[in-house]
């Protein structure tokens, strides 16, 4: 103690808190960044990098510990958290100029190396000064770890409500700030000499000359139209920055509005016997950098807009008694306006973006060009859909979801590796309790000639939907027409009359479509064939599994509807390259499957590589010091806690997100009640010990039956209370996360505390064994699920816990007076 005469407590406690709230903040900032630069949702590669960039810090201090002397601890500190801070928006500028389009070259490989590398550089510095912290500190190590999960945990809360205040740049600048401040903090926790040589560092190494230029960075960047955002967003070039006239991030997107232009209808189905001079005036919309639709000036005259009647996704609204309807995805109000246009009379809205319902409600330049608040009898809802119809006791005579989620994205596989609630038996189950005895449910999605995917899917589940709704042959209530790019879906609770056949059919020969599925007309298709004449969802699914292709039906514990490809099914795999290579798939979802699992297993090589070279490699030492039956053993320990705990975030994390309607919320609440769940846990287990095999084999015991009952219970639990408000929902997920994460804390400290108690010098070795499994199982975890669905990730969780036990049990082995019999 006598190293530390003079360092203050309370700045040194702050430090570490604003470190680790700064940390997260960043963490969770990647994930939308990452969404709109390159192609895919990816929470599970910014957890990896995050995991990985820590690691890697907390072996720099090992390696190099005699660079680190416990007298210069402030200083050190403080240091690091410059870099820290320097390093987080100097990472999103490096990130912005990355090209992380797919071509299957090793320019790609070393460009998306080069991504994972850039954004783990601030994790790496602040994985320092954690890792100080906790080990050189002269303060209570209980105090000090729970400041830090303080801090990680209200960092994962506070940054959703940073992203509704600022852009996702200006907010990486604030957490770099936040970072300087913490080196600001440490500073004052030194001695007054080691403050006075802190002052002494050139201006622009002081911390508050960094807060103030950060601070300053994030206030100009957030007011300027000139200041730093991406060049390349899925491959498309986005010259001079923020152009057009509207830009709005949040935690669910970045919305970008161009300035409004008179000119050919932006549509998606449109006849071909739709005018070529047909002109409108319309501003075009931006999500994320792909997905696109279009806002539409509405006036009342009786034929505004009247060419979305030549539009596929509007066939359902041809059909006679449709007075009420619902639409799902507001985004640029065209089917606000297309129900209204066909004399709809009481119209609902459902978003999930309150961007865009505050465009066409408040904004004042959008709100008068849309002018959709215009039309009588609108109702708008900012609300993930699946709740809202779950806790609605409205009846809708047409409910329409068209194109959520676009082909810009889709295509390209953006989706593929996300889950997504709107497209699963459960989702279409509260979507059809909506609607009257005789109502019509319709969905729009893309559509291939040549493949079944997307179009296939969407039968199968319509199919599977009315089976389950108690219909005993689906045929006769589903109609689908089509364009060379696009299908529809008309989807009836009660079989078509001839009367509504007729009209369909009317309606699909006069402008131009094609009919694929009709109840009376058999499909060109055998498979769509067998697909609507399936008598019960399991015979379906076998039908739709026999393909090269996934069409099974998606549910909430497989709630991948893009991903059509079956990743460990390598004959399936190979068809589907040479498809691919052949020309024959042409840039359809299948391609955009590919190019998104050619993704994953690309950064799950990467993650492999940078295991290996930044933390096994220089670790090695450490590991060769150890005994033989300890290297073993403790190997086996770490690294099924590491893979465990990980394949155990990543099914939560999917599982909440359909529940809780939105990755972003399943990230930020996963995150919060893991760490600070497991980080009570872990300071629980220093007055608990888990030191003998009864001790150890209860716990363990207690974890899987744990895992094991979530996947049972779970869907019971999302059944019951989807139709509650999301913070209801939010304390529910945290009521079920917290026990688990609790448990889980005891593993790292026991394990640490066994082999201690054998021999401390192989410590780090299993320190970064955990981290490394810990990386590799966040990648894997994602594949696992897509491939046999988010249970099994669970149970694989499970089975690493289950073997924990023998594997504790013979660390305890190796401690003799460990492994004695402990009074109570």
């Amino acid at each position: 103690m006598a190293i530390f005469p003079s360092m203050r407590k309370t700045p040194f406690l702050v430090g570490v808190f604003l470190i680790t709230f700064s940390s997260l903040v960043f963490q969770v900032l990647q994930t939308r960044i990452t969404s709109v630069i390159a192609w895919y949702y990816l929470a599970f590669f910014a957890i990896s990098v995050a995991m990985l960039g820590m690691t890697v810090g907390a072996v720099w201090v090992y390696l190099w510990r005699e660079r680190f002397p416990p007298a210069q601890l402030p200083v050190t500190l403080s240091n690091f958290a410059l870099l820290t801070a320097i390093a987080m928006p100097a990472s999103i500028m490096v990130q912005f100029c990355l090209v992380t389009s797919l071509a299957f070259s090793l320019t790609t490989v070393i460009s998306w190396a080069l991504l994972a590398s850039s954004m783990a550089v601030p994790y790496v510095f602040a994985g320092v000064v954690v890792s100080l912290a906790l080990t050189r500190s002269p303060f209570p190590a209980g105090q000090v770890y729970g400041v830090d999960l303080l801090g990680a945990a209200l960092g994962c809360a506070a940054v959703l409500g940073l992203l509704n205040i600022l852009d996702g740049p200006s907010a990486v600048v604030v957490a770099g700030a936040v970072s300087a401040l913490a080196s600001v903090a440490f500073a004052a926790s030194a001695s007054a000499e080691d403050r006075l040589r802190l002052k002494s560092n050139p201006w622009w190494r002081k911390p508050p000359t960094v807060v103030v230029a950060l601070a300053a960075l994030a206030l100009f960047n957030a007011l300027s139209p000139v200041g730093f955002s991406p060049i390349l967003v899925k491959s498309n070039l986005e010259i001079a920055g923020r152009h057009g006239s509207f830009e709005k991030w949040n935690s669910y997107s970045r919305i970008r509005v161009h300035s409004r232009i008179v000119g050919y209808p932006e549509m998606w189905g449109a006849s071909p016997y739709l005018p070529a001079d047909t002109s409108v005036a319309q501003a075009k919309m931006n999500i994320d950098g792909a997905a696109g639709t279009s806002m539409y000036h509405y006036d009342p005259s009786p034929d505004s807009n009247s060419f979305l009647k030549l539009d596929l996704v509007n066939l359902a609204y041809h059909l006679p008694g449709i007075h009420k309807s619902a639409v799902i995805g507001v985004g640029g109000g065209r089917d606000i306006l297309s129900a209204h246009l066909f004399g709809v009379t009481d119209i609902t809205g459902v978003e999930l973006n309150p961007i865009f319902i505050n465009l066409h409600t408040r904004d004042p330049y959008f709100k008068d060009f849309s002018n959709i608040t215009a039309i009588p009898n609108l109702k708008l809802h900012v609300d993930d859909a699946r709740s809202w119809f779950a806790a609605t006791h409205e009846k809708f005579d047409l409910v329409q979801m068209s194109m959520i989620d676009t082909w810009a994205a889709t295509g390209a596989g953006a989706f593929s590796l996300s889950e997504n609630g709107l497209y699963t038996l459960e989702g279409w189950r509260a979507f059809l309790n909506s609607l009257n005895s005789n109502g019509i449910f319709t969905v729009s999605r893309w559509h291939s000639p040549n493949e079944s995917d997307e179009t296939g899917r969407m039968i199968g589940l319509a199919t599977a939907a009315l089976l389950d709704s108690g219909v005993k042959d689906a045929r006769p209530n589903l109609f689908v027409a089509n364009t060379p790019t696009l299908a529809t879906l008309v989807l009836s609770k009660s079989p078509f009359t001839g009367e509504q056949l007729r009209i369909l059919h009317e309606a699909v020969r006069d402008e131009g479509f094609t009919e694929l599925v009709s109840p009376d007309r058999p499909p060109d298709s055998t498979l769509l064939l067998q697909i609507v004449e399936s008598q019960d969802i399991p015979s379906m699914n076998r039908v739709l599994g026999s393909t090269y292709l996934d069409l099974t039906v998606p549910t909430d514990s497989r709630p991948f509807f893009f991903n059509q490809l079956r990743i460990f099914d390598v004959p399936s795999l190979l068809e589907v390259l040479r498809l691919e290579f052949a020309g024959k798939l042409k840039g359809g979802a299948i391609s955009g499957n590919l190019i998104a699992s050619a993704t994953i297993m690309m950064i799950f090589v990467i993650a492999i590589v940078a295991v290996i070279l930044t933390i096994l490699v220089p670790l090695r030492g450490a590991a060769r010091e150890c005994p033989r039956p300890l290297a073993i053993a403790g190997s086996l320990y770490f690294s099924l806690i590491g893979m465990g705990f990980m394949l155990g975030e990543i099914a939560l994390l999917q599982y909440f997100s359909v529940y809780l309607g939105h990755p972003v919320y399943s990230l930020g609440v996963c995150l919060f009640s893991l760490i600070l769940a497991s980080g009570l846990g872990s300071l629980t287990s220093d007055l608990l010990k888990l030191n003998s095999r009864p001790r150890l084999l209860v716990w363990g015991a207690v974890v899987v039956a744990y895992l094991l009952a979530m996947q049972w219970v779970l869907p019971s639990v999302f059944h019951a209370t989807t139709d509650r408000e999301r913070l209801v929902r939010i304390g529910i997920s945290l009521a079920a996360i917290l026990p688990l994460g609790f448990l889980l804390g005891f593993a790292f400290p026991t394990g640490i505390r066994l082999v201690s108690a054998i021999d401390t010098q192989p410590t780090p070795w299993f320190w970064g064994i955990n981290g490394a499994t810990g990386v590799l199982a966040s990648v894997l975890g994602v594949m696992i699920s897509m491939s046999f669905g988010i249970n099994v990730t669970m149970l694989i969780s499970a089975a690493c816990y289950l073997l924990v036990i023998p594997t504790s049990f013979a660390l305890v082995a190796l401690v003799p007076r460990i492994a004695a019999p402990v009074s109570a």
